[in-house]
């Protein structure tokens, strides 16, 4: 699709989030459709991608970041398919997709509830996971800065684990047949937790 770039827009070079845009246009298609290109250069891999979007009011950099964000969502179907074993269509009716996609939606959600309440009730949390994160981006902050190039703001504040861990997958699915005592199913996931 070929584009003409009609305006460049204004945007604060000096805000943290907008770290790594190289331009914030608008631009229009052969047909006259005028949309909002951002482009910009990932810190982490050194790519450029150009992003286009309706959006007029976002920080440029806030829009890569988003994008960005979004292959979470590809991270959360590769849980469902080999984690929780999700990998063929319950029926054939467009009804039977739709529920099936709507309940595996729900349990992605319960899961992710049900590891926020453990945490913030019992203070279970998978800290090996967290400290592997932790250290991959602080690798990556020491990789950057040898190119004095600062870490951005957006990727170090806004981390969160995508994927359950298959400890917790398979804690959950033995506390949901067993129907344990809540105390000792808690200390299990604990003892889980703090093996590597």
């Amino acid at each position: 699709m070929a584009l003409e770039v009609i305006a460049q827009k204004a945007w604060e070079r000096a805000d943290p989030r907008n770290q790594g845009v190289l331009a914030d246009e608008l631009v229009a298609t052969s047909q006259g459709v005028c949309v909002r290109r951002v482009r910009y250069r990932c810190a982490l891999r050194g790519e450029e991608f150009s992003f286009l979007t309706s959006e007029q009011t976002l920080p440029p950099g806030l829009i890569a970041h988003l994008y960005r964000l979004r292959w979470e969502i590809e991270k959360t179907f590769d849980e469902l398919k080999n984690k929780l074993g999700e990998t063929k269509a319950w029926a054939s009716s467009p009804e039977a997709k739709a529920m099936q996609a709507h309940f595996l939606c729900m349990a992605h959600n319960l899961m992710v509830r049900c590891e926020a309440e453990l945490e913030r009730v019992h203070g279970v949390r998978n800290e090996a996971e967290l400290e592997r994160r932790a250290q991959r981006l602080e690798k990556e902050a020491q990789r950057l800065a040898k190119q004095k190039v600062a870490l951005p703001v957006l990727v170090r504040t806004l981390q969160r684990l995508t994927q359950r861990s298959v400890k917790f997958i398979r804690w959950l699915r033995v506390q949901l047949f067993a129907q344990p005592h809540h105390a000792p199913a808690i200390a299990a996931l604990r003892q889980l937790y703090a093996t590597l």
